[in-house]
């Protein structure tokens, strides 16, 4: 999975935005010749207010539209690849709508792509030609093909989308959310009490909760549904693959999830002896030590009108788990149900499928085969959570971790042990790093996944940020997919090429995106703060203020004294590295100098030498502008 290109024709507040994604960047000149493709990794940048968001939206939206076989929110032109190129498979797709159905396409070309040196008037000019064709281009573009003609759309193409589409937030959930959502033709609305059509069975009753209302909304029912209408009716007993075939927005409770699934097949890894040292590592910089208990809160009222192997499944997992405890709630029967990994299985569990659980001999491994087949990935139980999560089974998640700066133990029922803590008791940047490290482990192995991340180091410090684009290379650096990502953060960008930047300009309330204006590849943040970012510079305006001050206080002295050249002394070994250390030790050298040059002066009409006199008065005027020149090169 590659993006290519982007075009926006009307998304508020962009307008008429077109943007090539880069895949230039030099990697060849670090890899052995004839290396794989690797990931393709792109970060959207730019003042708050540009529209990084909406760039990142709109993406998941053309991806939603053709998922959903419906129109786009607004007129749009995308140009994606799938496949590893040079591999068969491979192929190029155009999704062009240019705001109408009958006038919507979709082209592929098998095992063709664009050069890499393609730029935005390249691709607008491709599409420009496709619209004025019916279905045998000519020239360069014969290779595509209609995969939706003209008058065709809308049209079921499973396989024209990426394998998994991820989107996770780290702000504002509503907007995102709206997305999720097909459009409403206002045209259609009827004022309710008044309306010949309204149904009152669809209004909400007595009771009604956020999450009653968030249930419906996010999984695309409607009010009077037994369960919550999905893509397709029996989506549980589905391949994960079919699961994603929809975009996903993540939701705090799928966040957990991916988090269990990654955690699981660590687990069971280690058990065999394969562990994943790598993410061990990670896991130990986020306090985690290794899982040692699950809690699944579970709905058994949608349990019962979900299909049968998901009933089943249930029924299980309620016979295999530790306890089984009734939560009070006035209208669900919700149980949560605990797994100690490490703990025996019941004495009387009797579960329906026991093929699938002979041989296990703890909880954990039994959690472990409910959620999936035995050579599953983690992505393939996260989609087995993905399907009781859509069926409104499972409600929540709860982790239980083995900090790893307390001893061992061996009982996770004893509540005086402090070295156990739920996952929601850990500080907001150790649980979301947590949760997005295992977005990108929980998707390595699996090429042609699309993974958006708005703003994703937030809560992270300066470390941890740092450490984004290495954490993504080290799990899907071989996979053929592609991760976007919107960010503040100058730290993450010394990490890539500018090639692979995006830079969001706005002005007077357009949104254009332009190339980096300088290098981004091994760069000082501090640098890219002010070239990229546009900071005025690269500390702070309290600092800069304050040492400035002082400089221009220091200018005025003509003849500094000794206390003058210790106070400056003591500050420039207070200030750290970067320019204004530089301009105060080149103060402090011309201080030092000065009063050797003042001595000279006064030895100069004591001697009886002309010609010595007059060399010493060249030297004293060729040091001081010498010393000038210096000053104003570094102003």
């Amino acid at each position: 999975m590659r993006l290519r290109y982007l075009h926006l024709s009307h998304y508020p507040p962009l307008a008429d935005l077109a943007v090539a994604f880069s895949p230039r960047a030099p990697w060849a000149a670090f890899e052995p010749q004839g290396a794989p493709a690797r990931l393709a990794i792109h970060f959207v940048i730019g003042q708050n207010g540009s529209g990084k968001s909406h760039l990142l939206r709109a993406l998941a939206e053309s991806f939603l539209a053709l998922a959903d076989e419906r129109l786009p929110r607004s007129p749009l032109s995308l140009v994606y690849e799938l496949g590893r190129p040079g591999e068969p498979g491979h192929r190029t797709l155009i999704f062009d709508c240019p705001g109408e159905a009958h006038a919507t396409t979709l082209w592929q070309a098998e095992g063709w792509a664009f050069p890499d040196t393609a730029d935005r008037e390249a691709f607008a000019q491709a599409i420009t030609y496709l619209r004025t064709v019916e279905r045998t281009p000519e020239g360069t573009l014969a290779v595509f093909k209609p995969r939706i003609a003209r008058g065709d759309y809308p049209q079921s193409v499973p396989d024209a989308l990426p394998r998994a589409l991820l989107a996770y937030t780290s702000g504002w959930m509503e907007p995102w959310r709206a997305a999720w959502q097909p459009p409403v033709d206002g045209e259609a609305l009827n004022v309710v009490t008044q309306s010949p059509d309204h149904d009152p069975s669809q209004e909400r009753p007595p009771g009604w909760t956020d999450e009653d209302e968030a249930s419906v909304v996010i999984d695309g029912g409607r009010f009077g549904d037994v369960t919550p209408r999905t893509v397709a009716p029996a989506e549980a007993d589905t391949a994960p693959a079919d699961l994603f075939r929809r975009p996903l927005l993540l939701e705090p409770v799928m966040l957990s999830a991916a988090l269990l699934a990654v955690a699981l097949q660590a687990a069971e890894a280690r058990r065999q002896g394969q562990a994943d040292e790598a993410l061990a590592d990670l896991f130990r910089k986020a306090g985690w030590h290794r899982l040692v208990g699950v809690r699944l809160r579970v709905n058994l009222d949608r349990a019962l009108a979900a299909p049968r192997a998901l009933l089943a499944r249930v029924h299980d997992a309620i016979r295999l788990a530790g306890e089984c405890l009734a939560e009070p709630h006035p209208g669900k029967a919700l149980r949560s149900l605990f797994f100690d990994l490490d703990g025996a299985l019941p004495a009387s569990a009797e579960p329906r499928d026991a093929q699938r659980f002979e041989g296990l001999t703890t909880q954990g491994q039994a959690l472990h085969a409910l959620l999936g087949e035995k050579g599953d990935t983690a992505f393939e139980r996260f989609g087995a959570l993905l399907g009781w999560w859509r069926h409104g089974v499972l409600e929540d998640i709860e982790l239980f971790i083995r900090r790893n700066d307390k001893p061992e133990e061996e009982s996770l029922i004893d509540l005086s042990d402090p070295g156990v803590l739920r996952l929601s008791e850990f500080s907001d940047g150790e649980r979301l790093v947590l949760a997005r490290w295992a977005l990108f482990h929980l998707l390595a192995g699996q090429d042609d996944a699309l993974l958006l991340l708005d703003e994703p180091e937030t809560h992270f410090n300066d470390a941890w940020k740092r450490e984004i684009v290495q954490v993504v290379d080290a799990a899907m650096g071989a996979d053929a997919s592609q991760v976007l990502i919107a960010t503040h953060s100058a730290i993450v960008l010394s990490d890539v090429f500018d090639e692979e930047v995006v830079l969001i300009r706005k002005a007077n309330g357009q949104s254009t995106a332009e190339d980096v204006p300088d290098q981004t590849f091994a760069t000082d943040p501090s640098a890219l703060m002010m070239t990229v970012f546009d900071a005025e510079d690269s500390i702070g305006a309290r600092a800069q203020k304050r040492i400035e001050v002082f400089l221009r206080a220091a200018a005025q002295k003509t003849d500094p004294t000794p206390d003058d050249v210790r106070q400056l002394q003591a500050l420039i070994r207070r200030l750290g590295t970067g320019f204004y250390r530089t301009e105060l030790q080149t103060l402090l050298n011309r201080w030092q100098q000065a009063p050797d040059l003042r001595a000279i002066e006064q030895v100069i009409p004591t001697l009886q030498s002309d010609t010595l006199k007059d060399e010493l008065r060249a030297l004293i005027l060729k040091t001081r502008e010498a010393s000038g020149n210096a000053e104003d090169s570094d102003a």
